[in-house]
């Protein structure tokens, strides 16, 4: 099937349609967004699969499975985000890169951490010309309430790391902040 050795990992999927929970396959030495990110490569293949879906309930209930299948290929364009595999590889000296703490809006819910951005480049520049596939460090899920501020929220689930696709999430708002900090005004500084 691959023509170099593949490292199997779970991991939880998310599009706009499903969860879908399943085995992914990574390169030794390489992260999920790196994956995702390979050019020429539109397809995420996906083994064991089980289809849920859509939501952000974790694990979810046995009603909503919808379908499983040995075998899934998943159209990298459609993934919004997902949990499992490795970080991404750093592609500079981490001496080069800063910490940004960001929140993504994905319908209902956000994920905030940090991304590891280049030093004294605005997280808005680096937004607009990063590859679609990046890795949020120290991430939670935060579901939105009307009325609590974004800022203000407490996390519904906690990841250790999350990779997202910045092209499916429909927008960047202030990040809820860790440990009581207040992040209002350093968002875009």
């Amino acid at each position: 099937m691959y023509r170099q050795p593949r490292e199997a990992f779970e991991a939880r999927i998310h599009t706009l349609e499903h969860r879908i929970y399943g085995q992914i396959y990574l390169i030794p030495g390489s992260g999920t967004a790196d994956l995702l990110n390979a050019e020429g490569k539109a397809y995420l293949p996906v083994t064991g699969a089980l289809l849920y879906e859509a939501g952000h309930k974790h694990p979810p209930e046995a009603g909503e499975l919808k379908a499983s299948s040995a075998f899934v290929a998943l159209q990298k364009t459609y993934l919004r985000w997902l949990v499992g595999g490795r970080p991404a590889t750093p592609r500079a000296s981490r001496a080069m890169l800063e910490k940004k703490r960001l929140a993504l809006l994905y319908g209902s819910y956000l994920l905030a951490g940090d991304l590891e951005i280049p030093k004294g480049v605005r997280l808005s520049d680096y937004l607009s010309s990063a590859k679609p596939f990046q890795t949020l460090y120290t991430a939670g899920l935060y579901l939105l309430q009307p009325q609590k501020p974004v800022v203000e929220l407490e996390p519904y689930e906690l990841f250790e790391f999350v990779t997202v696709n910045l092209y499916q999430a429909e927008g960047v708002i202030e990040a809820p902040a860790p440990s009581g900090q207040d992040t209002r005004l350093t968002l875009f500084g």
